[in-house]
């Protein structure tokens, strides 16, 4: 199986997703066989991205009657590509929760979130065991990370430079870790290798991060800050143009992406 990578926000506008998609085609770029997966089920926000809104293919909604883990090449074969990269996202806006109801597992938007969530685990398995990496885009909402969690190798969190973006860090943090710590530490009847422990990494984001405030966040968060991204105006262009964001190899996020990318293969060869 190859390395699964999850990226999480910390708080709103921190620009999860732009370094996931980032991420997702540096590796391609380098030879990479890599797929990227939205699970932020109600923004659909990866289609936007890469620009693929407009693109046919599969969307989560196609894998409402998942049962089981899914070939991930063939699945691969039916989602929208861009920059070599197969994306499976949602349909924008919709809430892809509704996609529960078709498998008639539950009425109701709890019942169907249900569903989905259950799916979610057997198709980034299956993806995963077909791809180098794998790149997993969540929301700020626990149970899904909880259900991944047995899978992902690294989890990211995207934090900002703010008083406020820090405080919301430090909790984000601090239940990631707990999640991660309480999911690998659990009975697993079927497995008899213990899984390795994951400390969360973060990057941080901000116009101007000093190297004291760099400290301070480590100290703070007590995990090791992976990489620093400055505003970089030129991701806005790229993206009205089409373009996912690291596709012209330039830019602060592109230099983050690419040492997150070293830091997981470092991570893998030493496993």
């Amino acid at each position: 199986m190859g390395a699964v990578i999850a990226f999480v926000p910390a708080s709103g506008g921190v620009g999860s997703s732009t370094l996931a998609a980032a991420v997702s085609v540096r590796a391609a770029a380098a030879g990479r066989s890599v797929a990227a997966v939205d699970l932020d089920h109600w923004s659909g926000c990866l289609d936007v991205i890469f620009g693929l809104e407009q693109q046919p293919g599969w969307r989560w909604p196609e894998l409402a009657e998942v049962a089981g883990v899914v070939d991930g090449l063939g699945l691969a074969d039916e989602l929208p590509y861009s920059c070599g990269v197969p994306v499976l996202s949602g349909a924008t806006g919709a809430g892809w929760a509704s996609a529960g109801k078709a498998a008639g597992e539950a009425a109701g938007e709890a019942g169907a979130g249900r569903a989905w969530l259950d799916t979610v685990p057997d198709v980034v398995a299956g993806l995963a065991d077909a791809h180098a990496v794998t790149v997993l885009d969540l929301p700020r909402d626990p149970s899904v990370l909880a259900a991944v969690s047995l899978l992902v190798d690294a989890v990211v969190v995207v934090m900002g430079s703010q008083v406020p973006q820090l405080a919301s860090a430090s909790a984000v943090v601090s239940g990631i870790r707990g999640l991660l710590r309480g999911a690998r530490d659990s009975d697993r009847p079927w497995d008899t290798e213990p899984l390795l422990p994951i400390e969360p990494w973060v990057v941080l984001r901000g116009s101007r991060v000093e190297p004291d405030f760099q400290d301070l966040v480590i100290d703070q968060l007590d995990v090791p800050l992976v990489a620093t991204v400055a505003e970089d105006r030129r991701l806005i262009g790229e993206v009205s143009e089409g373009l996912p964001p690291g596709a012209r190899g330039r830019g602060d996020v592109v230099r983050a992406a690419d040492e997150l990318l070293l830091r997981l293969t470092g991570q893998a060869i030493a496993a």
